[in-house]
C-alpha cells in the first residue's frame, strides 16, 4: 500500500498517525544493528500493536516496514539468513494415504470436521503438499486446519482435509459487489476468511461429500474462529481454477461472483501473471453486510502454532 506519511491511514482497525510513522522511522534507525524480527517486535511494543490476546502483530508490521521501504521512508538492515533443520523434520511425515471408497454419504455418516492439533500438523501439511494440485504454503495470519473424518466400517477414517485463512488483499469482483473503497478493504477485510485449500484424498468417491463438508464449515467455523481468535468472520470467499468448476461450491449455495484479474495475491508490481479463477462466497449469517463493516479489536495477525518448513 501507498503510505500516506501526512495524514492519518487504516491498518486493519488500527489508524496510524503521522506521529506513528515517525516513531516507525526512528526505531528502525535506532535499532540498525538489531535483526529485522527484533525491529518489527521493537515496533510492535512502542506503538503499541497487539491484538486482543495480547499477541505482537508482526506479521502486519513486516508488510508496514517492507511497504515503507519500498517508498524509501527507512532502510531496514538486510536479511539474515539461518539454517532451520524443520524442512528435514517435515520429511519424516508420511501423508495420509488415499484408499478406494465408492459409497453413499449416508453409509459413512456423521461426517465431521475435526480441527487438527499440534501433533498432527506436520501429518495435515505432508498430507496436503502430497495430494492437493496446487500443493501446500504455509498461511500467514489467522487460520483454520481441518481434517473431514467420516465413519468407515467399524473406524472413524480420515477422508481429506480444508484450510482457512487470510482473505484476498484486492479482488476487483468481490470488492464491488461489497461497495468497498480502498480504506473500506483495508481496514474491514480481515472479517472475511478464504477457503484457501480443500482436499478429498484420491480414491475416495462419495457422491455429495464436498458440498456436505462446505455445509458443515459453514456452520462450524465462526464458533472456532472466535474461539482462538476472539471474533467471528462474516463471509467465506474461494478461488476455483480450471478445470474445475466449482460445482460442490454451488451446490452448497455459494454464490458466483465472478473472476479474477490473474495476478497473485502479492503481486504488487503487476509482473507476476497467474491463470483466471472463478471467485465463490458465502455469507456466514442473515446480517453480515452490517457486521461486515464493524468496528472492533482486530484479531491476531499471526499464529506461531508450528515451524514446518513448508513455506
Amino acid at each position: 500500500m501507498r503510505i500516506p506519511v501526512d495524514e492519518p491511514f487504516w491498518i486493519g482497525d488500527r489508524c496510524f498517525t503521522p506521529e506513528d510513522v515517525r516513531i516507525i522511522q526512528e526505531t528502525v534507525y535506532r535499532c540498525r544493528r538489531l535483526s529485522r524480527q527484533e525491529i518489527t517486535a521493537t515496533i510492535c511494543e512502542n506503538l503499541p500493536w497487539k491484538a486482543p490476546n495480547g499477541r505482537l502483530k508482526l506479521a502486519a508490521c513486516r508488510e508496514l516496514l517492507a511497504d515503507c521501504e519500498e517508498q524509501g521512508l527507512l532502510t531496514l538492515p538486510p536479511k539474515r539468513h539461518t539454517g532451520s533443520s524443520s524442512s528435514v523434520q517435515e520429511s519424516h511425515a508420511p501423508p495420509i494415504p488415499g484408499f478406494p471408497l465408492a459409497t453413499s454419504l449416508g453409509s459413512i455418516r456423521p461426517v465431521t470436521l475435526d480441527a487438527v492439533a499440534p501433533s498432527e500438523l506436520r501429518t495435515w501439511n505432508a498430507t496436503m503438499a502430497a495430494w492437493h494440485p496446487l500443493g501446500y504454503r504455509r498461511p500467514i495470519g489467522a487460520h483454520q486446519r481441518y481434517w473431514i473424518r467420516a465413519q468407515v466400517g467399524p473406524d472413524r477414517q480420515i477422508l481429506g482435509a480444508l484450510l482457512f485463512g487470510a482473505a484476498a488483499k484486492a479482488v476487483a469482483a468481490r470488492d464491488t459487489w461489497l461497495g468497498w473503497t480502498a480504506a473500506e478493504r483495508s481496514r474491514f477485510r480481515w472479517r472475511i476468511v478464504n477457503n484457501n485449500r480443500f482436499l478429498i484424498l484420491p480414491g475416495i468417491q462419495v457422491p455429495h461429500l464436498a458440498s456436505h463438508v462446505l455445509g458443515l464449515a459453514a456452520r462450524q467455523l465462526r464458533a472456532d474462529w472466535q474461539a482462538r481468535y476472539g471474533y467471528q468472520p462474516v463471509l467465506l470467499e474461494t478461488f476455483v481454477e480450471a478445470p474445475w468448476a466449482g460445482t460442490c461450491y454451488q451446490a452448497a449455495n455459494w454464490q458466483l461472483l465472478g473472476e479474477t484479474a490473474g495476478r497473485g495475491r502479492q503481486d504488487r508490481f503487476h509482473e507476476s501473471p497467474t491463470s483466471i479463477k472463478t471467485l465463490w462466497v458465502y455469507p456466514l449469517g442473515r446480517r453480515w453486510r452490517s457486521q461486515l463493516c464493524v468496528s472492533a479489536p482486530e484479531p491476531r495477525d499471526e499464529d506461531d502454532d508450528e515451524d514446518d518448513g513448508l513455506h
